[in-house]
């Protein structure tokens, strides 16, 4: 499949049964329960999908039951995010052997890594694997903030195809897509800033929201593409609260709740992370009845 990067894409949650194991059956079943949703694009093994709890066994699983079930309605990019590049390398290639079309690679995490480390990082990672590389830019979680010099070089070195970009600050955003958005595909990843960035050029939104709202969080593209930018807005606001929902507790935990709220439940978060508390829940669940859910 040719790799096309815009649009409405879904990082994927990790089902996981009551024993902690991963759920095949619902993981098939999530594939078939997003594209029916219209996204335009798979993201197994990000933050979302819980990918650094996972062992290397288990995360080239998760990879080949998506794609295998996906079977080319949308692409499938694979998460191989880790502290070392030499490690990032031997998932990616165990993404292109079970035929992910592309793969997503954060910067190292728990070390602070220079400049000229993260360059070094991903030009490792790029020049080591045969499938396009999405640099996934997340300074929240990994503490390591990839700053537009760093990724305008890769971009007009060819190393990148795409970034992931996940933090609520529309002036870098802007910054972003300005620079380097007719080089590389540029998403946001913050889910309320889905409309801004598809309004302002971006080339689409890798956003948790969609999982649970597959087909509302879709048309936000569809509408800004057809220049009902007006529908659009409007739709934006329609998914805020479940948005919220997804945020209450440590994620994903209360993204997995409101997954089982509208009907879809995926399991528990993985120890050693906790499920919501009665009190959470609750709030979980207020937040989707204002989306709509009762």
């Amino acid at each position: 499949m040719r790799l096309k990067l815009r649009g409405i894409w879904s990082p994927m949650p990790t089902p996981f049964t009551r024993d902690g194991g991963v759920d095949e059956k619902r993981l098939r079943e999530l594939t078939d329960y997003l594209i029916e949703g219209g996204v335009d694009g798979l993201f197994p093994l990000g933050t979302t999908g819980e990918f650094a709890l996972l062992d290397r066994i288990e995360r080239r699983r998760v990879v080949e039951v998506v794609v295998e079930h996906a079977n080319s309605r949308v692409p499938v990019l694979a998460g191989v995010s880790d502290p070392s590049p030499n490690n990032a390398v031997v998932y990616a290639n165990d993404a292109a052997d079970v035929g992910a079309d592309g793969v997503v690679a954060t910067p190292p995490y728990y070390y602070r890594v220079s400049d000229d480390g993260l360059h070094m990082h991903f030009r490792m990672i790029f020049e080591s694997i045969s499938l396009p590389l999405v640099l996934y830019n997340i300074p929240e979680w990994t503490h390591n903030y990839v700053p537009l010099s760093v990724v305008s070089r890769l971009a007009e070195e060819g190393a990148i195809v795409g970034m992931k970009y996940t933090e609520y600050n529309m002036l870098n955003l802007l910054r972003f897509i300005g620079a380097v958005g007719k080089k590389i595909a540029v998403f946001t990843g913050s889910d309320a800033m889905t409309y801004a960035c598809l309004e302002a050029g971006g080339s689409g939104a890798v956003i948790s929201v969609s999982n649970i709202l597959p087909k509302r969080a879709s048309t936000i593209f569809d509408l800004v593409e057809t220049g009902k930018l007006r529908e659009a807005l409007k739709v934006q606001g329609s998914i805020m609260p479940a948005i919220e929902a997804a945020g209450v507790g440590y994620f994903p935990a209360g993204l997995k709740e409101a997954m089982r709220v509208v009907g879809f439940p995926v399991g528990d978060v993985r120890k050693p992370q906790t499920p919501l508390s009665d009190e959470e829940k609750g709030e979980v669940k207020a937040l989707m009845n204002a989306a709509g859910f009762k």
